[in-house]
């Protein structure tokens, strides 16, 4: 009965400062992306219709970078307050152990971390690939369509089209791969320096092209000048079509990785995005793990002092995250740590604390 009554108790202080940490980061995030489109909205004049619907399917992104962060707010005023004011202590000293105080809020870390999880891989990627053809189409009408390093689009049949990146000076695409897809061997593969669009096909520039047999051993290898390739798409539906991997679920992250690397392409990037998409939702539940002992040991600091040190783990988090997934994309180390580092360290240096506390 007692336990039952601390653990309302603390979910009660901890909701509300995550709720205004989820609407007051969500705000400063939307309102840094405003600040990018009122120069389209101004210069552009374009529609303030469109650029509403451009922050709308970027809200979904944006809020798997609030939760988190908003959930070590909340830590950090929510316990460091029960800390300040001795409650935490009275709690603890009628019995109840420090684990069985925060268990509520490791709860609710997880269903936070599930519900980012969701957004990560089922809506973010469909409003993702929205916001990308909507800022294409209209923002960059009278431009060559803007492409992102490293993306791919399908053509016709069971061509697929990998291009490292573009040339926007004059349109020419750099380093394009062509899969033509074989389930009953290895994909054949096309390479090319550079390629160019014109009239529905596709101009490789500079390239070899290899088949394979069942075992994957090249039986053919041709180098070529030039060779055009009909991809049955005009330039609006052909740039519609490109995903990046923040517009893909996991699942088709899975599958294009599998296709690349039937062609011996490197493919770190693609499997480290594919790790991150499950490392990073996780977070949120990690730093309840890693908050709850620091408030305790920071707690009588004041607020000011947690907010501060809830915006710099989380900051020292995302430079971590950044930073690692460059070097997994890169080999330097494997994209699986490349994804899960920075969450495996904050995971064990919280786990760490809380045993540390609960024996205290």
């Amino acid at each position: 009965m007692r336990y039952s009554i601390f653990r309302r108790y603390i979910v009660k202080e901890f909701l509300a400062p995550f709720v205004m940490g989820v609407m007051g980061m969500t705000v400063i995030l939307l309102s840094d992306l405003l600040f990018e489109l009122m120069d389209y909205l101004i210069t552009r004049r374009t529609p303030l219709g469109v650029v509403l619907k451009l922050i709308w399917y970027k809200l979904p992104d944006i809020i798997i970078l609030t939760l988190p962060v908003a959930v070590l707010l909340a830590i950090f005023m929510s316990v460091g307050r029960l800390v300040r004011d001795s409650e935490m202590t009275v709690m603890r000293t009628s019995g109840v152990s420090f684990f069985a105080l925060v268990l509520p809020l490791l709860v609710l870390g997880i269903v936070i971390s599930g519900i980012a999880f969701l957004f990560s891989d089922y809506i973010a990627p469909s409003a993702n690939n929205k916001f990308e053809q909507l800022f294409r189409t209209v923002i960059f009408r009278e431009n060559i369509p803007e492409i992102d390093q490293n993306v791919f689009f399908k053509g016709t049949g069971d061509y697929y089209f990998y291009v490292r990146s573009i040339d926007r000076t004059n349109g020419t695409m750099k380093d394009v791969m062509v899969y033509k897809v074989n389930f009953s061997r290895v994909p054949d593969l096309i390479t090319a320096k550079e390629a160019v669009y014109e009239n529905m096909t596709l101009v490789l520039r500079d390239g070899i092209s290899r088949e394979f047999d069942s075992a994957g051993f090249v039986t053919s290898e041709k180098k070529f000048g030039e060779v055009a390739i009909n991809i049955g798409k005009d330039l609006d539906t052909l740039f519609g079509s490109i995903k990046s991997t923040s517009e893909m679920t996991r699942k088709e992250l899975a599958e294009q990785i599998a296709i690349f690397r039937r062609s011996g392409v490197n493919v770190n990037e693609l499997i480290v995005d594919y790790h991150r998409k499950l490392s990073v939702p996780l977070v949120s539940l990690v730093f309840v793990l890693l908050g709850a002992p620091l408030s305790v040991k920071f707690g009588r600091g004041g607020i000011f002092l947690g907010v501060g040190l809830a915006i710099g783990i989380a900051l020292l988090y995302y430079v971590a995250g950044a930073f690692c997934r460059t070097l997994g994309a890169e080999g330097i180390i494997t994209p699986f740590l490349g994804a899960w580092l920075p969450t495996g360290v904050f995971l064990v240096v919280g786990v760490s604390l809380l045993l540390l506390v609960e024996r205290v």
